[in-house]
């Protein structure tokens, strides 16, 4: 009897600091800054802030879970998880590990005998920021410390330090087994949230299911690993779906190709907030695993990012190439898709650098990393950027465009693209010669197609047995011919007797035809020479050919009397001594 007076006397008062506590939790004002100026108000807050997070959770969201409760029950969360200096954690893995390092820190104190108020130092025992102490307290018997952020939003506050927040579950496992030494409104609130779903699952279904699924594994209850399998075998279906649906379209278009292309990226961006809501949210993966899934969610989705920016720009590019003024594979197309490439690798490059940032990766390491090896690629490809200036010189000049046939040295052919590295030109012979530009850029380019008109030159070899009547009307029904076909330039046009060759009367003809197009200057061509030979034949002449002549007659002698007489005459002269 005696026994249960005690304890009824006994509960009266933990009752009573039961129901202040919870007070303490409904009265605080949502607005006013937390308290932890010192260790003594921060262990206060951390306590207060637990306990109307329990009191909420027992009373209002596992009864009857909805979203707008559970959002409710998350703010508190991260009112809590402020007390934790999670500086050392990968911003992307911080809001599981400050919930699960503050669930075990929680259920950790409500177990332990802390000092009382008057030993824990408040905020006028505590040196100020500039004082050269290590501005750290240390709960006695503990390894639990709170230390003096100097950096960040909370700068001034003691928080928890970071390696308390790493070892926090392994405090937890510690102290377990201990009773509580001050009440709490919910009990074991680590436990039941490792278990615990998000709101579209609500918390009795969780304990209606056979004690088997719900015994831990890794933290989390065996019905949260069935669940997470699930989602990431539908999460690979999905893009397995996509990969198969785009590859059913014509690749043959450059803009339907590119367009393609952006599939995958896109169905990767729009299945991961799905995937993070079901496996974080819903399942409420905790501790290690859901910072690991937290990690791997935020890379993936900062991976296929760049590669959506990555993706965009070959899109850009090909919109932008589209348009008539340019060429498929002229050097413009060509600059246009890499500038723009350019800018989607630089855009793909900040992605992930944010990315890495978030999961933890050492930037600025790597970036100084890419500094050097950027140095060494610039070096590598001393010949590439080479022959990409060139290019651009080449295109700056106008000296090549795709389509033009144009001489190249000693050949003849068609552009068929102008590259970044090089240049390929079809010839008449139909073979591909890849010319690198800077090469192509060293040697004359004569471009046959930007001609105005097209030349006639040739020479006619008459025969020497040509009279000059003949000739001269050759010479005058050329001039005629020339001059009166409407499609030669009359200025350009004429014929004109310019040498006497070893086997020929040669006489050329020199005129300029008024088309650009090659096949209708062969026409041309061919119907003015057939009407020059007409003109040769009515003179009654032929063209001449390679020959020679052997002359067998032999000239008439000089007069035997006239010889005579000359001969007599000489020795004259020379009886004399005169000379002739």
């Amino acid at each position: 009897m005696l026994m249960a007076l005690r304890i009824r006397w006994l509960s009266l008062p933990l009752a009573l600091l039961l129901g202040a506590t919870i007070a303490i939790g409904q009265q605080v004002q949502p607005l006013k800054p937390a308290d932890r100026s010192s260790p003594r108000a921060a262990i206060q807050t951390f306590l207060e802030s637990g306990d109307a997070f329990g009191e909420y959770a027992v009373k209002e969201y596992l009864p009857s879970p909805s979203r707008a409760k559970f959002d409710h029950v998350e703010l508190l969360g991260a009112r809590r998880n402020q007390a934790l200096d999670l500086s050392e954690v990968p911003p992307a893995a911080r809001v599981k590990t400050g919930y699960a390092a503050a669930n075990a820190l929680y259920e950790v104190l409500n177990r332990i005998p802390l000092p009382s108020s008057d030993q824990i130092p408040d905020a006028d025992q505590i040196k100020p920021v500039g004082s050269a102490e290590t501005q750290k307290w240390v709960i006695p018997d503990t390894e639990i410390a709170l230390v003096r952020a100097k950096t960040g939003p909370h700068s001034g506050e003691f928080l928890f330090s970071p390696d308390t927040v790493a070892r926090a579950v392994e405090f937890y496992e510690r102290v377990r087994d201990l009773p509580y030494v001050r009440p709490v409104p919910l009990k074991n609130i680590h436990d039941i949230i490792s278990t615990a779903g998000g709101w579209m699952i609500p918390y009795s279904w969780i304990e209606a299911l056979p004690a088997s699924l719900r015994v831990p594994i890794a933290g989390q209850s065996g019905w949260k690993w069935i669940g997470l399998t699930l989602i990431l075998a539908m999460f690979v279906l999905f893009l397995a779906i996509t990969y198969r649906v785009t590859q059913l379209g014509d690749d043959r278009h450059a803009l339907k190709r590119a367009l393609g292309r952006l599939a995958m990226p896109v169905a990767v961006l729009l299945a991961m907030p799905v995937v993070e809501e079901l496996a974080l949210g819903q399942l409420v993966l905790v501790e290690s695993v859901g910072s690991a899934v937290q990690i791997a969610a935020t890379g993936i989705t900062y991976l296929a990012s760049a590669w959506l920016a990555w993706r965009l720009a070959s899109v850009v590019a090909e919109v932008i190439i589209a348009s008539p003024r340019y060429g498929a594979e002229s050097l413009d197309a060509h600059i246009v898709r890499g500038g723009v490439r350019l800018v989607g690798v630089g855009a793909a490059a900040a992605l992930l650098a944010v990315g890495a940032d978030r999961v933890g990766i050492p930037v600025y390491g790597i970036v100084a990393g890419l500094g050097v090896g950027g140095l060494a690629l610039a070096l590598a490809a001393q010949p590439t950027i080479e022959n990409l200036i060139a290019g651009i010189s080449l295109v700056a000049d106008k000296a090549v465009r795709v389509g033009e046939s144009c001489k190249y040295g000693d050949a003849l052919g068609t552009v068929e693209a102008v590259g970044v590295r090089s240049t390929r030109i079809r010839g008449f012979d139909r073979t591909l010669t890849n010319i690198p530009n800077a090469v192509l850029a060293k040697m004359p380019v004569i471009s046959l197609t930007r001609r105005d008109q097209m030349l006639i030159q040739t020479v006619l070899g008459l025969r020497y047995e040509t009279t000059e009547k003949q000739l001269r009307y050759v010479l005058d029904n050329l001039r005629q011919l020339l001059k009166g076909d409407p499609r030669v330039d009359p200025d350009s046009a004429r014929a004109r007797l310019v040498n006497f060759g070893d086997s020929s009367l040669d006489v050329e003809v020199f005129a300029y035809v008024k088309t650009t197009v090659w096949t209708e200057f062969l026409g041309i061509r061919e119907e003015l020479l057939l009407r020059m030979m007409d003109i040769i034949e009515q003179a009654g002449t032929a063209m001449a050919f390679p020959s020679q002549t052997l002359y067998l007659k032999r000239d008439d002698g000089i007069e035997s009397i006239e010889a005579k007489d000359a001969e007599a005459s000489a020795h004259e002269r020379r009886g004399k001594g005169t000379r002739a």
